[in-house]
């Protein structure tokens, strides 16, 4: 079954594979990338925001789920938690936080990113689309060439937690905010006849529907909602969008265990758990 899917989609432009932004969903996007390589679909293009662009990145130069797993599966807090020191805090609050751009510096998470075997975009050996948020020109940044790592940087610098990554003349933060999985990139950027989209829903769109009014720090949880009910209706009509062209969309939605700064050890299995669902998924194509 397998094989007639993929022929099908190369005899009308291929596959493209879209992993969605999420935190640390890159263990889930991991598992799902697997998965599409077990049935043996090999993608025209990948395209991701945030944790989805890092996994987009392995795919995209070719690095074998083995290593894949090593990298993630061997990650601890500590290998990336590079906050500054409360002295520069302290100065930083004394002045209202005025410059202040961030908690962590990035550059223990630019490190963990050497281990990809490529250092450009376009060195990748198909695609790469890595969506980040331009705060210098005030728009969304689709990259698809240039220096891979500061790109990955930007596209997973989640605002407050994460300075800004520099890339080219501008500022950049993390993709999700401003496109949580780039399907018109891709869709614009191979014309695939096919887009698999791995795509994390936001926790905070589902269940009851009037919940944020009972947590803690309501304001925030306001803001937080709104920001993700922005995200999905920037993403629907994507969707919609590229269906109108004719592009066939295959969503695998997941929902793995949580996987945090601080809970790292559910990485495997929000591993597994996503790389079992996209199975099915793609069983019943």
């Amino acid at each position: 079954m397998a094989r007639r899917v993929r022929e099908r989609a190369e005899k009308r432009g291929g596959t493209g594979v879209v992993f969605s932004s999420g935190f640390f969903g890159f263990f889930a996007h991991a598992g799902v990338l697997s998965a599409v390589r077990e049935c043996g679909i090999h993608s025209s293009g990948f395209a991701g925001t945030s944790s989805g662009a890092i996994v987009a990145a392995m795919a995209a130069c070719g690095m074998p789920d083995e290593k894949i797993q090593r990298i993630l599966f061997d990650l601890h807090k500590e290998d990336f938690w590079d906050p500054d020191p409360p002295g520069t805090l302290l100065r930083y609050a004394l002045r209202g936080f005025r410059g202040y751009t961030g908690y962590l510096k990035g550059k223990g998470f630019e490190k963990l990113l050497e281990t990809l075997p490529v250092r450009r975009i376009e060195e990748c050996s198909v695609p790469l689309l890595i969506a980040a948020t331009d705060l210098t020109l005030k728009r969304e940044a689709v990259l698809t060439s240039g220096e891979l790592i500061p790109a990955l940087h930007a596209s997973g610098a989640v605002p407050g937690l994460f300075k800004p990554a520099r890339v080219g003349s501008s500022w950049c933060v993390d993709g999700g905010m401003v496109d949580k999985a780039p399907v018109r990139a891709l869709a614009e950027h191979i014309q695939p006849a096919r887009i698999l989209v791995h795509f994390l829903p936001s926790g905070n769109v589902s269940g009851n529907a009037d919940a944020f009014l009972s947590k803690r720090f309501t304001p925030w949880h306001v803001h937080h909602l709104s920001v993700s009910i922005a995200r999905q209706a920037t993403y629907d009509h994507q969707v919609a969008l590229a269906e109108s062209r004719g592009i066939e969309i295959v969503e695998i939605r997941t929902s793995p265990p949580s996987v945090s700064p601080n809970r790292l050890h559910a990485g495997p299995k929000a591993y597994a758990h996503a790389r079992q669902a996209a199975l099915e998924v793609l069983s019943r194509i």
